[in-house]
């Protein structure tokens, strides 16, 4: 069978996977082994219907319902880990290590991808402040509703939120106007992330990054969980990065990856994380 790989943004040959809920059945690429949905839902569905708000909400209630002592042990062990470490932010900090390349107090454009309510993006320019930067934060957002939400944060910090799907958004940059952009969670939602990384790095500058969160499909809780692993999310993940498979995204669009240490990508934590240069 044939579907569209998303990394090579063409039709190659397909196997089915085990890991499947109702209508949504992924599928690995057997020229990459990437593994992905191939009936992904439109942006319009992404705006309201699948919106990452009502996702989230819905699935924290299947797993309540469906494993409510484990969905209740990790709610808990979350919270006491926010406590613990409040003032870590591990893409905070990766943004301002690489925003060191640049004099301090120039102005830095920093573009978060699928902003939310702007968290991050709030965090991350305190962060920029404390480090001596200063930093011009730019959201882009498809939902209608936590786009207006961010946008009201960001504009009394001389920012904004732009409404739009992630290409559409990255179309409206100036050409080497950003310095860093930030992706966290959010590039195994992208139904085109080859042709989205391609037109931001149209957008990025030469000296610029991106920096990407993404869960790891090939975390060892993955492979003792199977299709109960938390990284799975029908429909609106689309995408299941390994390391291998998000550095052949990133040459294919013209990237290089600059950093991902063995912290970075290890095998027992359910995500992973990457710093992209332009190759």
């Amino acid at each position: 069978m044939r579907h569209r790989c998303p990394i090579l943004g063409r039709d190659t040959e397909t196997e089915p996977t085990p890991f499947r809920r109702g209508e949504w059945s992924l599928v690995r690429c057997i020229e990459t082994g990437m593994v992905f949905l191939p009936n992904p839902p439109a942006y319009q569905q992404l705006e309201s219907e699948f919106a990452w708000e009502e996702t989230s909400r819905a699935e924290r209630t299947r797993r309540l319902r469906e494993e409510p002592v484990l969905s209740r042990l990790s709610g808990a062990f979350k919270k006491v880990r926010l406590a613990v470490f409040r003032s870590r932010n591990k893409m905070a900090d990766l943004a301002v290590e690489c925003a060191r390349r640049w004099p301090a107090g120039e102005p830095l454009q920093v573009v978060d991808f699928g902003c939310a309510e702007c968290k991050l993006l709030a965090r991350t320019f305190e962060r920029m402040k404390e480090s001596g930067h200063a930093c011009v934060p730019v959201g882009i957002e498809v939902s209608r509703s936590l786009a207006a939400q961010g946008d009201a944060m960001m504009r009394p910090l001389g920012g904004r939120v732009i409404c739009a799907s992630a290409f559409d958004g990255a179309a409206g940059l100036a050409a080497g106007s950003v310095h860093l952009a930030l992706m966290s969670s959010f590039l195994e939602h992208e139904a085109k992330p080859l042709e989205l990384l391609r037109e931001l790095r149209r957008a990025l500058r030469p000296d610029g990054a991106v920096i990407i969160k993404v869960p790891n499909f090939a975390s060892w809780n993955r492979s003792v969980r199977g299709g109960r692993w938390c990284g799975f999310r029908y429909p609106d993940h689309v995408n299941y990065f390994t390391p291998d498979t998000l550095a052949r995204l990133a040459a294919e669009a013209g990237y290089r990856v600059a950093r991902q240490r063995a912290s970075d990508r290890a095998p027992t934590s359910d995500n992973m994380y990457a710093v992209l240069e332009r190759a």
